[in-house]
């Protein structure tokens, strides 16, 4: 094989590599919001790093968010959720400057 058909190899697979990880923090995401929904008043333990909120809280959500179960011993952290938010939270981008993870490697004249 040629070295030029590696490193093409190379480049796809961190592609696809990229995309799966993206697409598994979105999903991530995704659970996690839906966990947390529009309820007030849960705080963040720092130390345990998982939402601190009662059992019947946690047994109610969980059978709306069953997918959400591993959050309730390592949550998101909110410094690291907001760089979620700022990921996956309403970003739309249309003609040229649009780009998404499955679209390949980035245009070298996109900046």
């Amino acid at each position: 094989m040629s070295t030029s058909a590696i490193e093409v190899s190379d480049e796809k697979v961190k592609a696809i590599q990229l995309k799966n990880r993206w697409d598994a923090l979105k999903k991530e995401w995704k659970a996690w919001k839906k966990l947390k929904g529009d309820d007030t008043g849960l705080g963040w333990n720092p130390t345990k790093r998982i939402v601190d909120a009662s059992d019947e809280w946690w047994e109610s959500r969980l059978q709306v968010v069953p997918e959400a179960k591993k959050f309730k011993t390592s949550g998101i952290d909110p410094k690291f959720e907001g760089k979620l938010d700022q990921m996956f939270m309403g970003i739309v981008a249309t003609g040229d400057k649009a780009w998404a993870p499955s679209s390949g490697t980035l245009r070298s004249d996109f900046f």
